[in-house]
């Protein structure tokens, strides 16, 4: 008998292609190719109706209300989005819930419209439905050996707590290790230009990079967040390229045009662009102090300060990166796979609906 899991999602939220958009699709193509291995059957359910005046995550919570869902016809509702809170779901069924940080870095800027919307967010998102979906769910699903400890900080019990690592794309795991020497040495960011993101941090390091090394600062991110505020910090400094967007589809290339990788965030529930680029074979430097789990620091360069970072590259470009580390890391960050991801949360539907964590 196939037990019936219901996974709940917004199409809105989907097309924005990473983080936890990423997670749920990735969790729902895999677990709908294996499911059957493990006596699981996968359905989707959206909401009837998306309101842009209240956004995501009351868009989804008002559906829950005044549309009734087909609960009945599952018996695991798993909730993918720790952010978003569902109404209705009969107290005979399982309920899963996914959080991916619990913790995120306030956010500090003159753009009084992101302020506004981040101070909202984080009352709806963290200090309403997270606690809500905490110490309701039977099961806590988590990304990270960090967000276990935070969700455990909460309050609930260490044993409703798991963590299922993500992954990484297969696209970013095939071919060899990228070892070429580009005509200019390439420093590389991809991500977004949120506070937390610490983007500011690398381009101040290219203050103290030697100009007369030619080295290279190709920056990638939609112009949002804090994007004019990092566009000025760099008007004077012509080694750092602000590109846009990064294109899904083109990542790997892009991946493959840097030398190295800088990644300086403050604060990760995981941190994907971290292994996507060991495993292209690329040397990544973080912040030392960041909070980023050591699932996933295990094998960055850490700097201490922007002048450290910009001593680093300096050193990767005279001295090249240590074959043997790069190694180490691209076989490390290729062994997260999605596959994985969609197993490991299988095994867990089985152990939940066999009543083990009740």
């Amino acid at each position: 008998m196939s037990i019936n899991v219901a996974l709940l999602s917004m199409r809105k939220l989907e097309i924005r292609g990473q983080g936890i958009p990423k997670y749920i699709n990735e969790l729902y193509n895999n677990a709908k190719k294996i499911g059957a291995g493990y006596g699981v059957h996968m359905e989707k359910l959206y909401p009837d109706k998306y309101y842009k005046i209240l956004g995501d995550a009351l868009s989804f919570e008002l559906d829950t209300i005044i549309n009734r869902k087909n609960w009945e016809n599952f018996d695991i509702i798993h909730l993918p989005n720790g952010f978003f809170r569902a109404h209705r779901i009969p107290e005979d069924k399982k309920y899963i819930v996914t959080i991916h940080d619990v913790k995120p870095i306030s956010v500090k800027t003159n753009n009084v419209r992101y302020l506004i919307k981040d101070r909202i967010w984080r009352l709806v998102a963290f200090q309403r439905n997270m606690i809500h979906n905490t110490k309701l769910a039977n099961l806590v699903i988590v990304d990270s050996t960090q967000t276990k400890d935070e969700v455990l900080s909460l309050g609930k019990d260490r044993k409703y707590v798991k963590v299922v690592n993500l992954g990484i794309d297969k696209r970013f795991a095939t071919g060899d290790m990228d070892v070429s020497n580009h005509k200019i040495y390439t420093v590389g960011y991809i991500g977004s230009f949120a506070t937390n993101k610490n983007v500011g941090f690398a381009i101040r390091s290219m203050k103290s990079v030697d100009k007369n090394t030619g080295i290279r600062f190709n920056v990638w991110g939609a112009k949002t967040y804090d994007y004019a505020y990092l566009k000025s910090l760099s008007e004077f400094n012509s080694q750092v390229i602000f590109n846009g967007f990064a294109p899904e589809n083109n990542l790997v290339k892009i991946y493959d045009s840097f030398d190295v990788f800088v990644f300086p965030s403050l604060y990760e529930g995981f941190g994907l662009p971290i292994l996507e680029a060991q495993a292209r074979g690329l040397p990544v430097i973080i912040y030392k102090y960041g909070k980023i789990p050591k699932e996933v620091r295990k094998y960055c360069l850490e700097a201490e300060s922007s002048e450290h970072m910009a001593q680093i590259i300096e050193g990767l470009k005279e001295n090249g990166y240590n074959e043997k580390l790069r190694k180490k890391a691209t076989e490390y960050a290729r062994s997260f796979t999605w596959e994985k991801t969609a197993k490991e949360t299988l095994k867990l539907y089985k152990k939940v609906h066999e009543g083990l964590f009740a």
